[in-house]
């Protein structure tokens, strides 16, 4: 029986991999890519970490699986705002390890975003995003983490988050620490590439699926230093330092490809799939102050003290006290949700009633449609998308509103002087597209083909593994990649046979004030909080 691996690469984008393959930093990929076939892979419609990943490994769209940021509001009596962390409860339908499981295969999963607390799995599973110390919540079976901790090819911290690190970048990177940091990330990518190659070569599952997210962490801080459109015409040796750095990252990524490739042998098809892609930011959009000066939302007295920029564990407890919320209609609860949430209407707060819910959601669009730079003239928000229509479906906490930066940046919910500034240099951040590569014995070779949809991986995975996709994924089998032996017509499965994943019966806390504060630092880090 054919083996399928997928290897997922946060944030890469052929915008910076292409050169690198040319150049010769990353020759394994490009052997890949001349021999497979590549595409172009479009993200979700806020392409942000969660809800592509999550759509990526559940064929569903985030309205279906109902994650769409890192933190999901919740109103309380008072009408505050309190933000929790998403994780694998919140994820509303069957992932593919829950499908293939069902049909009596094995499946490895590694790294990937929102699998803590980690639930039953027939193979293995050790969650992203989670602090070293935690780890052992966030694995399956329970003696994954003991086998794990004792090996000796690498140190099992270096899996997760590790907050003091994250710490030391919160008010940005000082010479120092910015090796440190690039360093950091070639070494916990390492260490998922041991791991994936040491189960591969133990205990192979029929599906291996690993997450590296270097490259995402990277680019966020490094941006101007390895697009070659932001390169100085005469860098001088501490930026020709950090860029040879970033290079020696990506060609370390070359090289962790290539082992679990090789590891994998030629009788397995295998997939690189990225979340979204990357491009820069150039400035800074205060949506809540936008939203401020037409009157939608009120700010706390003590709101120009620190404000968002502080944002803690303590601050989510807070119920983000910036904000005067009895007297706010209109919000944006954080900067990586691209998105406005309207509040309804009580006796005791502000908010839109039900029979003015449309009208006032429309006029809202035009006028974030509208909104012109003061200092250039030019439309600022490009794209706005209103997501409660009547007759769409929707898994709440959804935003009602989602709208897309001229730069494709993410939005600021501090407050400021200003709604737009330029920022002092360009920094790194998501753009739709993303990364698609397939090579294997099932794969066609050397075809670039025209985009595909991550909602269409999940179809994929299914197929190389010769198993039927449920008839409600949304996503296809992408035929066109496929040799001609290969693409024979996929197996959908019948109705009503989709389940949510199996759960673990071992006790389930919350998170822990550490892992919030873990997850905080770490959005910091990477500009999703300002």
């Amino acid at each position: 029986m054919k083996k399928t691996l997928m290897i997922g690469l946060d944030g890469a984008t052929f915008s910076l991999l292409k050169p690198f393959m040319k150049d010769g930093t990353m020759p394994f990929l490009r052997r890949l890519v001349d021999e497979g076939v590549h595409a172009d892979l479009m993200s979700t419609r806020n392409p942000l970490t969660p809800p592509a990943w999550i759509s990526m490994v559940t064929g569903r769209s985030p309205h279906v699986h109902g994650v769409y940021d890192f933190l999901r509001p919740s109103y309380l009596d008072d009408g505050s705002v309190f933000l929790s962390i998403n994780d694998s409860r919140n994820i509303s339908c069957e992932t593919i390890w829950a499908m293939v499981n069902r049909h009596g295969r094995r499946a490895t999963s590694l790294n990937f975003y929102g699998m803590c607390p980690a639930f039953q799995v027939d193979g293995y599973l050790a969650s992203g995003f989670v602090p070293w110390k935690h780890l052992r919540r966030g694995m399956y079976p329970p003696s994954f983490f003991d086998m794990v901790r004792s090996m000796e090819a690498f140190d099992y911290r270096s899996l997760g988050m590790d907050i003091s690190e994250e710490k030391k970048c919160l008010q940005g990177l000082v010479e120092d620490e910015q090796e440190d940091w690039i360093r950091l990330q070639k070494k916990r990518d390492t260490a998922w590439t041991d791991l994936c190659c040491h189960l591969m070569r133990t205990d192979r599952t029929e599906l291996t699926a690993v997450v590296l997210d270097g490259p995402d962490k990277l680019q966020h801080l490094f941006w101007r230093y390895v697009d070659a459109n932001y390169l100085p015409e005469e860098p001088d040796e501490r930026f020709i330092h950090i860029r040879d750095l970033c290079l020696e990252f990506y060609a370390q990524l070359d090289r962790n490809i290539k082992s679990m490739v090789e590891t994998a042998g030629p009788d397995t098809n295998v997939i690189l799939t990225s979340d979204h892609g990357f491009g820069a930011t150039t400035e800074v959009v205060y949506i809540n102050e936008w939203l401020s000066r037409r009157g939608l939302l009120t700010w706390a007295n003590d709101a120009e003290d620190g404000g968002a920029g502080n944002l803690t564990a303590n601050k989510m407890k807070d119920h983000l006290g910036m904000i005067d919320w009895k007297s706010t209609t209109a919000f944006c609860p954080t900067p990586s949700s691209n998105a406005i949430y309207v509040k309804k209407g009580n006796a005791t707060t502000n908010g839109v009633k039900d029979g003015e819910y449309l009208e006032f959601c429309l006029n809202l669009k035009r006028e974030l449609l509208d909104y012109r730079d003061p200092a250039s003239g030019e439309q600022v928000i490009v794209d706005v998308d209103l997501n409660k229509l009547e007759g769409t479906p929707y898994v709440e906490p959804s935003p009602d509103i989602s709208i897309r930066l001229r730069d494709g940046g993410f939005v600021s919910i501090l407050k400021s002087d200003e709604i737009v500034v330029p920022r002092e240099n360009p920094e790194g951040t998501h753009r739709p597209n993303g990364i698609f590569v397939a090579h294997g014995p099932d794969v066609k070779t050397g075809v670039q083909v025209e985009p595909l949809n991550l909602l269409d991986i999940t179809p994929l995975l299914l197929h190389f593994l010769g198993l039927p996709a449920p008839e409600n994924l949304e996503g296809r089998v992408p035929s066109e990649i496929l040799r001609s032996e290969a693409a024979y017509a996929p197996r959908i499965e019948q109705p009503n046979v989709t389940k949510l994943p199996v759960r673990s019966r071992r006790k389930r806390e919350d998170a822990s004030p550490e892992e919030k504060e873990a997850l905080i630092s770490m959005l910091k880090v990477l500009k999703y909080i300002d």
